[in-house]
């Protein structure tokens, strides 16, 4: 009787693990996700309260934008060096990011001349380009995959907040309406600005997270790397 009792402790003991493993990594990701939204809000409060400059191109606000645009891209160059597999979409991710870190910077660009920033957004998009009709067998196929797993929610959520949502919810006629008489544009650059800030914090994290699929896919191939993702970080 208790040799049977021992071999079913045996054999559970292996799932108990992997289960707890799996709880300790969902809850680390929470508790990363609940730091990058506060973090999102403690920036744009040291921008109003502290730094008094939540309108300007050289706020806190706006110079996280700029470095975590620029994580994004470099963590998918960095992929699309090692992952030749999935080269062309991941330089196409690279690109779209890279574009978006130098719009970013568009109010240091002005020094040389007004919409300056064209030039380099263009000469980027053309070297991407190049480089993805290198390597246009792995774009399509990567790219159906990729919306299949967890951590391309976080960045397809980010680049629509970025892109649609801030836009669309900054938008100065919504805020006049709100606030009639008592409307000030400043609030209505905080709110948008804010809301960027979380888009572009939701790609990076998205972005890392990638990383950890990236590894865990190459140590073993034969498992689910949607389930994988998770058990690794």
């Amino acid at each position: 009787m208790n040799t049977m009792s021992d071999r079913r402790i045996d054999f559970l003991e292996p799932a108990l693990l992997e289960t707890r493993r799996k709880l300790r990594s969902v809850a680390i990701e929470f508790l990363a996700l609940t730091g990058l939204l506060v973090s999102v809000v403690l920036a744009v409060m040291i921008d109003v309260k502290v730094l008094k400059n939540s309108a300007s191109e050289s706020s806190l606000t706006e110079m996280l934008h700029a470095l975590l645009a620029l994580g994004s891209a470099l963590i998918y160059i960095l992929r699309a060096i090692r992952e030749d597999e999935a080269r062309g979409y991941l330089i196409g991710l690279a690109t779209l990011f890279t574009c978006m870190f130098i719009r970013e910077n568009d109010a240091h660009l002005d020094q040389v001349y007004h919409g300056f920033w064209v030039v380099p957004v263009g000469v980027a998009l053309l070297s991407g380009a190049v480089v993805m009709s290198w390597n246009k067998a792995t774009f399509a196929e990567p790219l159906a995959c990729q919306f299949a797993e967890r951590y391309s929610t976080f960045v397809f959520m980010g680049l629509l907040i970025v892109l649609v949502f801030s836009r669309l919810f900054g938008t100065g006629a919504l805020w006049q309406a709100a606030m009639g008489a008592e409307y000030n544009p400043t609030f209505k650059t905080v709110v948008q600005e804010g809301l960027e800030l979380l888009g572009y914090a939701l790609i990076f994290f998205g972005s890392v997270l990638s990383l950890k699929y990236s590894r865990f896919k190459r140590r073993h191939p034969e498992e689910n790397p949607t389930i994988g993702i998770s058990a690794s970080i």
